[in-house]
């Protein structure tokens, strides 16, 4: 690295300003010409250096350039211009979704919703013991065995519980899914 670059860079990690300024005033041109290269966009380049050396001055203390500045600054150009443009592709995939395609994905949604809705008036149809077994095992996920001690049950007690609520439940929405 040259020798005023390392001394640009320890004055400015004691806090000096004009030290930053040169470096700003030294590298600012050229890394707005390679930003704009690769973006097309002028003001998107500058606030894209911008945001570099903002965070150049704020890590200023901390920085470690181990062998060049000028390319130290274009690699942080290069991947800063990389987060742009994939910020960019996806704001445009999202712009393209098709109408069709959210409506398909609403009315998903709904059906899910109804599903869930049917599933939690089948649990509350349930008798008392098997209904809180069920719920201690897929609400509160707890192992049989757990479930076991706390209840006071045998475990195999839980298993069998767990299995006739399955059984019920599916009974219940049979008609909802193929009705």
């Amino acid at each position: 690295m040259r020798e005023s670059d390392i001394l640009l860079l320890k004055a400015m990690a004691a806090d000096n300003v004009k030290a930053f300024e040169t470096i700003y005033n030294k590298y600012w041109e050229m890394l707005v010409r390679q930003a704009y290269t690769k973006l097309g966009d002028a003001s998107e380049a500058e606030d894209l250096v911008q945001d570099i050396f903002l965070t150049i001055w704020n890590n200023r203390k901390s920085l470690a350039v181990q062998k060049n500045l000028k390319v130290y600054l274009l690699t942080a150009v290069k991947y800063k211009v990389y987060r742009v443009i994939y910020s960019r592709k996806v704001l445009c995939d999202i712009a393209n979704l098709d109408e069709s395609q959210v409506q398909t994905d609403v009315s998903k949604i709904l059906e899910f919703e109804e599903l869930y809705a049917k599933i939690e008036v089948a649990i509350d149809k349930l008798p008392e013991g098997q209904k809180e077994t069920f719920k201690l095992s897929r609400y509160n996920h707890l192992s049989t065995k757990e479930i076991a001690t706390k209840l006071e049950i045998a475990p195999q007690t839980v298993h069998n519980k767990i299995h006739l609520s399955l059984l019920f439940i599916r009974a219940e929405i049979k008609n909802y899914l193929f009705g």
